[in-house]
């Protein structure tokens, strides 16, 4: 401060004193994206397609789809849960059911796989139809 205002400040104590200098507040860094919406809402935009596996299908078309999803989630810069929550939303069908067999084999008893292979062993296709015998012919064949 210059010497005037400090000798002036001196000899009228009645002047108000400057106010300190503000330190900026830097806000907290956060993407305002995931505020927003959750990223399972925006992977289609960014090129992520669902997958359904057929018997048609081959292990370059898989793998196709497995770098196409890698992509997307490294341009969004998901974490790790968030691949995961995100690339089983893709899932549909057999895909689906893999997955699910894949849980199912940590998490669910033995005795319940035992009843439900046993279902499997027993399915008929009575009056179903068709397309029913063959949901419900997947369905179980995880337990097989």
């Amino acid at each position: 401060m210059s010497e005037w205002f400090l000798e002036f400040v001196r000899k009228n104590p009645a002047a108000s004193q400057p106010p300190p200098p503000q330190v900026p507040v830097v806000p907290q860094v956060v993407d305002l994206i995931r505020l927003n919406k959750p990223p399972v809402d925006q992977i289609r935009k960014y090129g992520a397609e669902e997958f359904r596996a057929t018997t048609d299908d081959d292990a370059e078309r898989a793998e196709f789809w497995l770098e196409n999803t890698i992509r997307v989630f490294d341009e969004m810069s998901l974490t790790l849960y968030e691949c995961i929550k995100c690339a089983v939303s893709l899932l549909r069908d057999t895909a689906y059911n893999w997955w699910n067999t894949l849980i199912s084999v940590k998490y669910i008893s033995q005795q319940f796989i035992y009843q439900k292979r046993k279902e499997f062993l027993e399915l008929k296709q009575g009056r179903m139809s068709v397309t029913e015998y063959e949901r419900e012919f997947v369905r179980l064949s995880q337990y097989a």
